[in-house]
């Protein structure tokens, strides 16, 4: 029998009320086989409306928790014309498997989910969500790809490389090693940009804040940022560019670390 194979598990359930006007639902859970457990895998996640928890550990297949909270019901609605409501709406959530890639999403913009994954410590991920809801990574030794819009992005103890962009929330990043020669960059509109290094790591860092300040426990060697000149050969247009980035090398240089906001501060830790 061949171990490389696809699954496809679809998840359609009836969502029964309780008595608070945002009502939490049971949480159910299933797991998803690898094709190879013995070979590095790639989860890629994806919400409309809710948050993503993602936990490194040492399983060998992944497991994934499901729950959901349905907007707008309360008691007054518990019964109508006589009859006593025992459901309403469902979950849409769709997970599949195919060479040791895991997808995971839900296309619902009605039903606030709640993920809560666990992979193999060693793994890849690529996570999204939209609107109201947070990402939390723990415990991943694997490149990283993590997008948010309105809610933070928080990944802890980090062995690989990160890029995390969200509009509306803080973003923070602990590594406990950095993966070598990788660029990373980390952004967000109203929200701190708040990252945790190693102490040995080398690194150039670019930095913009618009209304806020940026902070390092490191020792940095600050470069300084001259204006560019530009010429279009075609128009004859001369521009000069005023690069407004703060830059600045730790333990003499390195791949660049890219960190941006508008409204909050940059906090550059050393571990």
């Amino acid at each position: 029998m061949k171990k490389n194979c696809s699954i496809l598990v679809l998840v359609l359930v009836a969502m029964m009320v309780t008595i608070a006007s945002l009502k939490a639902q049971g949480t159910n859970e299933f797991t998803v086989p690898l094709s190879d457990p013995a070979k590095r895998g790639r989860l890629k996640a994806q919400l409309n409306y809710g948050s993503i928890t993602v936990k490194g550990t040492g399983r060998k297949d992944v497991l994934v928790k499901y729950s959901a909270m349905k907007e707008g019901s309360d008691s007054k609605s518990e019964s109508k014309d006589g009859l006593k409501r025992i459901g309403g709406g469902g979950i849409d959530l769709e997970a599949s498997e195919n060479s040791n890639t895991i997808r995971i999403k839900s296309d619902s913009w009605n039903t606030k989910m709640m993920l809560e994954i666990e992979v193999p410590s060693g793994f890849d991920l690529e996570v999204s969500t939209y609107n109201d809801g947070d990402l939390t990574i723990t415990n991943i030794q694997g490149d990283l790809e993590l997008k948010n819009y309105n809610g933070e992005i928080k990944a802890l103890n980090i062995s690989g490389s990160v890029v995390a962009t969200t509009f509306n929330g803080d973003v923070k990043v602990s590594f406990d090693k950095v993966k070598e020669n990788t660029p990373m960059s980390f952004s967000t509109f109203n929200g701190d940009v708040d990252l945790s290094l190693p102490s040995t790591v080398k690194t150039s860092l670019k930095m913009k804040t618009e209304q806020g300040d940026i902070y390092t426990g490191f020792d940095v060697t600050i470069v300084s940022s001259n204006p560019v000149q530009q010429k279009d050969t075609k128009s004859g247009t001369f521009k000069l560019v005023v690069d407004e980035w703060k830059r600045a090398e730790v333990n003499g240089g390195g791949p660049e670390f890219t960190m941006q906001n508008y409204n909050g501060n940059i906090y550059v830790r050393k571990k």
